[in-house]
């Protein structure tokens, strides 16, 4: 199986205009959309039922084709496709956390696109935001490598505490063994945020389920608790606040950077 869990730490620091910094465990779960009958199968805990402890749904996800009926692997290839022009055509792999108790919310969801020979052909961000409730979606064309940096401009109101005019530069590590994506908000050639989400990959089976219920009983509330009180904690702090933008369009394409010094990533911090 291809699917598994993921578990570490997701951490945030904001430079500029004043610092601030937080770290927090999480978890996460990378789904090969081709496993799903495997996957509802390991628990009891896991299932369609919404106020599940643990709930997989399709249409929680690209609900905009989703719920016109298409399968979220054929969802993801359509948004690439309608982006570079070309159609991934093997494996859809999805890293998000599930509904949990009746709430769904991911702040970003990453589907990594496979050709038919099981090589990595784009990268699809579905960025969500609070508290308007909006969707967008990156499309990151790999070509192939499994470790890129792309730079790419920001297209989507995200944070009140942070302006539209910014660049993204992000970089992509992954292996059987771990999960690593690194991100950088740069506004006027000056680095002003980082976000670094490091994971360790585990085998998911059914007490690898139990065990991430135990561990995190109420993460989709606790992700949407966790992004009010930062918010609460830059208002404090009088971080200027940006008026909600529109999106400048309905899909973004990146582009591959060719300067890794614009992203390190520390693995230590």
């Amino acid at each position: 199986m291809n699917s598994g869990l993921c578990l570490g730490w997701l951490s945030h620091r904001r430079l500029s205009p004043r610092p601030h910094a937080f770290r927090y465990r999480i978890g996460l779960f990378y789904l090969d959309l081709d496993e799903q009958a495997w996957l509802m199968g390991l628990s009891r805990w896991l299932g369609r039922w919404r106020l599940a402890p643990l709930c997989w749904r399709e249409t929680d996800y690209l609900p905009t084709l989703t719920r016109q009926g298409q399968s979220l692997a054929q969802a993801a290839r359509l948004l690439v496709s309608q982006a570079t022009g070309q159609m991934p055509d093997g494996p859809v792999r999805l890293l998000a956390q599930l509904r949990c108790w009746g709430l769904s919310f991911n702040p970003v969801s990453f589907y990594f696109c496979h050709d038919r020979d099981g090589h990595l052909a784009a990268i699809l961000l579905e960025v969500r935001n609070t508290p308007w409730r909006q969707r967008f979606h990156y499309v990151l064309p790999t070509h192939g490598d499994q470790a890129k940096t792309f730079a790419m401009a920001k297209r989507f109101h995200v944070s009140p505490f942070m302006p539209l005019d910014m660049d993204y530069r992000l970089r992509f590590h992954l292996d059987p063994a771990q999960v690593r994506i690194h991100m950088e908000n740069w506004q006027g050639g000056q680095k002003v945020f980082e976000a670094d989400l490091a994971l360790k990959r585990r085998p998911l089976d059914r007490k690898a389920v139990h065990g991430y219920i135990l561990a995190f009983p109420w993460m989709s509330l606790r992700t949407v608790t966790a992004i009010y009180w930062q918010a609460l904690c830059l208002f404090v702090k009088r971080m200027p606040i940006h008026d909600h933008t529109a999106s400048r369009d309905d899909l973004a394409l990146g582009h591959p950077c060719e300067d890794p010094d614009h992203v390190r990533s520390d693995p230590e911090r």
